[in-house]
């Protein structure tokens, strides 16, 4: 019996420290996404946001781009229990209409706003797992925080409680219209507005530079800072946002996923 009930622990642990979660960062239209799903079935994966809104100089339609939010979706909604959809800033223009950041498929609009609405119960702020007994965090842009003690001062600092917090913003379109205004939109001179400290959708790079002792504990992994050529992967956080995948591994390490 006893040997019975250790075989059973030692399965269980292996499987609790085995867990592997398949990264996707900002999508702008990309189709990256698709090859790294192919080669990582059965494991968690989780996009960073910023699924629209193309550049220019990748020749990428917006046209494109929508087929492939709605790709995006439907994959969501065929492993609703797999797939976890973040929220980025530039989907903020499209679920509040009164504000347009740049590269906004103003043509487009309406018809992205309607689907994002009819989906939003697909979609979170924030997200949070635990890999080789390393609490990890998932936001868009990250948290710093001068915005987190502004807005949720009496919110446990610990990943569950920080993801449990920003998802009840999304219970409905009126608790998160309210959100995007009074907190959502703050912004800073690093990204043209004068807050004091950018949110969880809006923190530049250099923001978690200054304030990233503050969640101690915690290992934050976001996107929406893009890099030229490769991740930037520091001891307390890493900024993804490079247009490629990464696998975070069952040892907690973050791994490039090569074409």
């Amino acid at each position: 019996m006893i040997r019975i009930v250790s075989i059973i622990f030692t399965l269980l642990f292996t499987l609790q420290t085995s867990a592997q979660i398949l990264v996707i960062p900002d999508v702008h239209g990309r189709s990256f996404w698709k090859d790294a799903v192919a080669k990582n079935t059965d494991i968690p994966i989780i996009f960073l946001g910023d699924y629209l809104d193309t550049y220019a100089h990748e020749k990428i339609s917006q046209e494109e781009a929508l087929a492939n939010f709605k790709e995006i979706i439907a994959f969501k909604q065929a492993n609703k229990d797999r797939v976890t959809l973040l929220i980025g800033n530039h989907e903020i223009h499209y679920i509040d209409t009164f504000y347009k950041f740049g590269r906004k498929d103003t043509i487009r609009a309406e018809e992205i706003h309607k689907l994002i609405l009819d989906n939003l119960s697909l979609f979170s702020i924030a997200s949070h797992a635990e890999i080789n007994g390393k609490a990890i965090l998932f936001t868009h842009a990250g948290l710093v925080a001068p915005w987190w003690k502004k807005h949720f001062p009496n919110t446990p600092i610990d990943a569950k409680s920080i993801s449990d917090a920003l998802n009840e913003k999304m219970k409905s379109m009126e608790n998160l219209g309210a959100f995007i205004d009074n907190a959502i939109m703050d912004v800073t001179k690093l990204r043209g507005g004068d807050a004091e400290a950018g949110s969880c959708l809006w923190a530049d790079l250099d923001e978690h530079n200054d304030h990233s002792d503050y969640f101690h504990g915690i290992y934050q992994v976001f996107g929406h800072t893009q890099q030229k050529k490769k991740a930037v992967i520091k001891k307390s956080f890493a900024d993804l946002d490079c247009r490629k995948a990464f696998l975070i591994t069952s040892k907690g390490k973050i791994r490039e996923i090569k074409e």
